[in-house]
């Protein structure tokens, strides 16, 4: 099997009632829980909580992320990405695809997105960008996947499922560099 297909070993503790994702304690979540966690960012007034939920996905992803690709050598951009995009599906969150990938910026396209769709089917089409989750999942990807530290990189959605597109699409960029290299 080549390198770059994920390898997803799912276990359940029946008596501590815990699931683990490759040894990883993981939580298993609903569109419910995501979009009411997202609504309650988005409506913070006190701090600037939907960075702060974007950080949290992204230390979360980039700690899984980085475990991975040591544990099974995988190394070089194109497969630490197919295996960031595949990760992104087996754990729910839906289906990205990186269609650019530079040293100091890039885009995917999620074709579906667990974040987005649950957005609209809980709440209808919304005018404000939902898929901070997301925009921390592409900061850990691209900080991963090019031997960087968490917080190099930020993101934001250029379009969005939720705001009514077909697809969203995220672009990332180096923010230590703005992308200007």
């Amino acid at each position: 099997m080549p390198d770059n297909t994920l390898q997803m070993r799912h276990t359940f503790d029946r008596e501590r009632c815990r699931h683990e994702i490759n040894g990883l304690t993981s939580v298993l979540h609903c569109h419910h829980f995501a979009s009411l966690t997202t609504q309650l960012a988005n409506d913070c007034q006190l701090l600037d909580a939907k960075k702060l939920l974007a950080h949290c996905a992204e230390d979360t992803f980039y700690l899984v992320l980085t475990d991975y690709y040591r544990k099974n050598n995988i190394m070089g951009l194109e497969k630490r990405f197919r295996v960031g995009e595949q990760y992104f599906a087996e754990v729910g969150l839906g289906k990205l695809a990186v269609t650019y990938a530079g040293p100091y910026s890039g885009e995917v396209v999620l074709e579906h997105s667990h974040i987005d769709e649950g957005w609209v089917k809980k709440w209808g089409v919304t005018d404000k960008a939902v898929n901070h989750i997301g925009c921390g999942y592409v900061c850990a990807l691209f900080a991963a996947a090019y031997d960087r530290n968490r917080r190099e990189f930020t993101a934001f959605e250029l379009q969005s499922i939720a705001r009514g597109a077909a697809k969203s699409v995220i672009r990332v960029m180096d923010v230590t560099d703005a992308g200007g290299k």
